[in-house]
């Protein structure tokens, strides 16, 4: 594999830390660019000399005018441009087209199989990349470690377009809100849309439970911390990237019954639920038995190094990027 300069326009941490930290692995020179001033953005290509540039899915900062600058800078800086879609297949459509046709790029990496397809009947090159674990960033606990939290959960609302995560939600978090079986929350938008919640979901989460943003580099110290992770899904025939990282840092997680995760994993690995009862059920039982959580844990560890990395995925992808690159 040939090694090159890689200028990784993206200033969020679970981008940064994931494939750009991987990329790095490999043997890659990357530059980070979080500014996104136009200018600061020429600046840092002019000086690092960079052969790819790499965007990633939607934020605002890109979609707010940037994309329609890029198809410029690549052509004077004869850049090599790779955008990894990772809102594939959900907002394939509302995003990630949108992304694609304004900023033209050689090469488009998917997390969705069926979009490859899609993408090539535009006549742009595509490559199945899937979500996956960097175990850099993703430590393994400790067979000792000191359980903080008996159950955790770990993400954003994410309630602006209803997609399969409402069902998951409601076989996992709610039947424990109701029960009252106290669970710790993360990420962003659970305070602030409780009447929708209330609304939606027929619960209101007691205010305790909530704790807010959390940064990406501190997520796997709460999994290592949790007797029990809950693992939300966003759709039936994908596995999110959350599932491959709570596993790769060897906790324990109950999931939601989905195609994709079947597929991927044994029971043996995660513990799977698709009802309210069924979940409580799972939760008490699990939560007394500590050796066969660290059992079914230290299983999904070894799964996710064996199969489920970054490095792994890229080695796959990288052959069809040099050939166009070359």
């Amino acid at each position: 594999m040939q090694k090159y300069k890689i200028f990784m326009l993206d200033h969020r941490s679970y981008c940064i830390n994931s494939l750009g930290d991987s990329l790095a692995q490999l043997g890659h020179k990357i530059y980070f660019q979080s500014s996104w001033s136009p200018q600061e953005v020429e600046k840092g290509i002019a000086y690092f000399k960079p052969k790819i540039l790499i965007t990633v899915g939607f934020n605002r900062k890109l979609f707010g005018g940037f994309l329609d600058l890029l198809p410029g800078l690549c052509h004077k800086y004869q850049l090599f441009h790779i955008y990894w879609a990772t809102e594939d297949l959900i907002n394939h459509t509302d995003w990630s087209l949108q992304a694609v046709q304004r900023a033209k790029p050689d090469l488009i990496w998917t997390i969705h199989p069926s979009c490859v397809a899609k993408y090539e009947k535009l006549g742009i090159s595509a490559s199945y990349l899937n979500f996956a674990c960097n175990p850099r960033v993703f430590l393994p606990k400790k067979s000792k470690q000191k359980k903080k939290y008996n159950i955790s959960l770990v993400g954003s609302t994410h309630f602006f377009k209803e997609t399969y995560r409402f069902e998951s939600l409601r076989h996992l978090l709610f039947p424990l809100v109701r029960e009252n079986i106290k669970t710790h929350i993360w990420g962003i938008g659970w305070r602030k849309q409780q009447s929708y919640i209330k609304k939606e979901f027929g619960e209101t989460i007691p205010d305790g439970w909530l704790h807010g943003h959390l940064a990406y580099k501190k997520s796997a110290g709460v999994y290592r911390s949790s007797k029990v992770v809950l693992g939300i899904q966003n759709a039936e025939d994908q596995v999110t990237q959350r599932t491959f990282e709570i596993l790769g840092t060897g906790a324990f997680m109950i999931a939601s019954r989905t195609k994709a995760i079947k597929e991927l994993f044994t029971n043996k690995e995660v513990v799977l639920t698709s009802c309210p009862q069924e979940t409580v059920e799972l939760v008490t039982y699990y939560l007394n038995r500590p050796d066969l959580r660290q059992y079914i844990g230290n299983n999904a560890r070894r799964k996710i190094l064996k199969s489920h990395t970054y490095v792994q995925r890229l080695r796959e992808v990288w052959p069809m990027a040099e050939s166009l690159l070359n």
